[in-house]
């Protein structure tokens, strides 16, 4: 058996700390192979993964922002496009307030590319996604060792929802991997101090400027490095001989802060303006963005800003694997064994740089949605801790007998199986992972975010170009409510016309085909898939559960019958609904609409059974229990209206005709004084107005108060 050799560490920090091992010298230089062979195939793999996935919501408009910051530096600052970019591309009027450093290189390297446009971007952000999980590999490298960086490699890349992300997130991916570089950078100048050379300080002050030059949040890197050297303070250098001194230690904070800081404003156009005010108001405007987002969390839609506390730490949980999860729990396990370690000061940092900004997000109630993406740069840090846990328990078991050291690693890899099972058989969704304490994606779709990025939107178009377009000799209509993105994916001298259309809209215009993606669909709507009619032609899905959608208008007697309801010729329209209903027959508001046409033509019965099935498809449609409380008014059933309108206005406050209907189904129950007051209400509309006045003097009658019922008469037709 080969002899064991122990290496001791360097008594100074500042030297290039080395893992203290007790290993074979030739299993250690396998490793280091095992290491370096593990890089490089993530970094082929994550490439060669690019290729297939699909445009992120953000991707075109922060395509056209680095075109325009690229604009403002050829032209020396007189293309001012980037303060002022088109509402198109800038919703919100806060694209300004982002650093944009990484489009701005993606806007130059796509010029020279021999790629198509967003391919080249995506093959940037992979490389951004491989920049994360290498320098999150050299941190634990330097801290643990290298058979924990190999874990920490494979741990990271096996993490779904952060490597769908590093295929298309051009906002999040590269924060996080400017953000893990500059930790990499801190820890390799300030345990060098004594010996930095200039190359030691611009290996922390670029990667700071870079991040904030991509995020203003980078900023926040700067107390973070503050911390890092009150760490290492604490716990190595006031007691250390040859340690630097406190004067070294302010003026290097000194010099890699304002470094970062004015590098941060150079690449940032912003920023650059005017480097002391501005970067602090887009701190200000970014941190307390008040633009909310509908989502749907634990099955219920709320906008983002109302979002519970629990949201970020419950679907962080959620949408993360088990094995990194334990790693974390492991991690807190072992750390107190750690604490006499010269690298414990190191740990402590990059525990505090995963849990402090997480933590202080969920504090400050800042408004995050999309799951946990904005928070997508604490991740490496996160992955630094899970290996950490991971490491030290093989090692525990490796002091019993090596072969429950084995055992460890053999467990480790095996609930590995489990994402990788995932990516490959949803590839490339990968983004949409949720492990199994929801039930998968499967559990989750309709009670979570799912494919909020709409990367599933290239694999249906992709459908529709290779299968369907090659058919076809005249122009067609192409609906969708993803016009920003798919228009995208067709070439240029495709016969198709492409209109935006909201989906509660698809029955108001013509059009051949239909591509929808769930982001905009309601949510009961969703989960009975009363979305997808007889006529779908494809279906983009994980799990069974599709995320888009592609639709061929079976019929137009829709159109023809609400042209004829809009004209009042309600025996036609009747005809038509129904013809229509035969090739959807999930459609609600068509259902609706005949419900109402039966209604108008005195045919209750009829009415009645259309709404019975509506509601029974989606017993939460505000339409058709509208309907359903108007026909119980003309079936006398007053008591069953008024629940209804009741329950309407309960979810819309602002819903003036309820007032009405509910008012109408008091009188007819014989509370008066009740009704009036809803009437009243509902008389703030001109429309309702006259209906309202003589109702409210038909009440006044049943009082006995013919003096005040015949106020409220005449005031009919003022």
């Amino acid at each position: 058996m080969a002899k064991t050799k122990i290496t001791t560490k360097p008594s100074k920090i500042q030297e290039e700390v080395q893992p203290i091992v007790q290993e074979v010298v030739i299993s250690n230089e396998k490793l280091v192979w095992i290491y370096k062979i593990s890089l490089w195939v993530v970094l082929a793999l994550m490439v060669c993964m690019s290729f297939w996935y699909g445009l992120s919501g953000d991707e075109v408009d922060m395509n056209e922002y680095g075109n325009a910051i690229l604009n403002f530096y050829t032209s020396f600052g007189s293309d001012e496009t980037v303060f002022n970019m088109p509402k198109e591309y800038d919703r919100d009027s806060i694209l300004k307030y982002y650093g944009g450093f990484y489009d701005t290189i993606c806007a130059v390297v796509t010029k020279i590319s021999p790629f198509e446009l967003f391919t080249t971007r995506h093959i940037m952000n992979a490389l951004m996604g491989f920049l994360a999980i290498f320098f999150a590999s050299k941190i634990i490298k330097k801290i643990i060792g290298t058979r924990a960086a190999i874990l920490g490699i494979w741990l990271m890349f096996l993490s779904p929802f952060f490597l769908g992300h590093a295929m298309n997130n051009p906002k999040d991916i590269p924060m996080a991997a400017f953000w893990v570089m500059a930790l990499y950078g801190m820890i390799r100048l300030f345990t060098n101090l004594e010996k930095a050379t200039w190359k030691d300080y611009l290996f922390a002050i670029l990667p700071i400027g870079f991040t904030i030059a991509s995020r203003v949040g980078g900023i926040l890197l700067i107390p973070e490095m503050f911390v890092l050297a009150a760490f290492l303070w604490f716990f190595n250098f006031r007691n250390e001989e040859g340690a630097p001194s406190i004067s070294k230690l302010v003026k290097s904070l000194a010099i890699v802060s304002i470094g970062g800081y004015l590098a941060g404003c150079l690449f940032w156009p912003f920023g650059l303006i005017d480097p002391i005010n501005n970067p602090l108001f887009a701190l200000k405007e970014m941190t307390n963005l008040s633009v909310g987002m509908k989502q749907v969390y634990e099955g219920v839609e709320m906008f983002s800003t109302e979002l519970p506390s629990s949201y970020l730490p419950k679907i962080f949980t959620l949408t993360n694997t088990f094995a990194f999860l334990a790693g974390l729990i492991l991690f807190a396990v072992f750390i107190w064994s750690f604490r006499k370690d010269k690298r414990a000061a190191l740990l402590y940092f990059v525990a505090f740089t995963a849990f402090f900004p997480f933590a202080y997000i969920i504090y400050s109630g800042s408004n995050v949605f999309h799951a946990w993406r904005h928070t997508l740069f604490i991740f490496p840090s996160a992955i630094v801790l899970a290996s950490f846990g991971w490491d030290k328990l093989a090692a525990f078991f490796k002091s019993k007998n090596v072969k429950l050291e084995l055992a460890v690693l053999g467990f480790l890899a095996l609930m590995l199986l489990e994402p990788l099972y995932f990516i490959v058989t949803t590839f490339p969704n990968t983004n949409t992972y949720y492990n199994k304490l929801v039930g998968g994606v499967a559990g989750a779709y309709g009670n979570y975010e799912v494919d909020f990025y709409y990367n599933s939107l290239k694999e249906t178009s992709d459908h529709f170009i290779k299968e369907i377009l090659p058919k076809q000799k005249d122009s067609i209509t192409l609906v969708t409510n993803a016009v920003h993105i798919v228009p995208k994916y067709f070439p240029k001298d495709a016969k198709v016309r492409f209109r935006y259309i909201r989906y509660r809209e698809r029955n108001l215009q013509d059009w051949d085909y239909a591509l929808f993606h769930i982001a905009l669909i309601p949510r009961e709507d969703m989960l009975k898939e009363l979305w997808l009619p007889k006529s779908t032609v494809y279906k983009a899905s994980v799990e069974g559960k599709t995320l888009s959608a592609l639709i061929k208008r079976g019929s137009s007697a829709d159109m023809a019958g609400l042209k004829y309801y809009e004209q009042g010729n309600m025996d036609s329209a009747i005809i038509s609904f129904a013809t229509y209903l035969e090739t959807d027959d999930k459609n609600t508001p068509i259902m609706n609409k005949l419900a109402d046409a039966y209604m108008q033509k005195g045919n209750l019965a009829e009415a009645d059974a259309t709404l019975k099935k509506a509601l029974a498809l989606n017993p939460a449609d505000l339409e058709s229990n509208y309907f359903m409380g108007m026909l119980m008014i003309e079936q006398q059933n007053f008591a069953g209206a008024s629940q209804i309108f009741t329950g309407l206005i309960q979810a819309n406050p602002q819903f003036i005709q309820g007032y009405y209907f509910l008012g109408l189904a008091q009188i007819g129950q014989g509370q008066y004084q009740t009704a009036i007051g809803n009437l009243n209400n509902a008389s703030q509309s001109q429309q309702l107005r006259g209906a309202c006045y003589k109702a409210m003097g038909d009440a006044y009658m049943k009082l006995g108060n013919e003096a005040e019922a015949r106020k409220f008469y005449n005031l009919i037709g003022q």
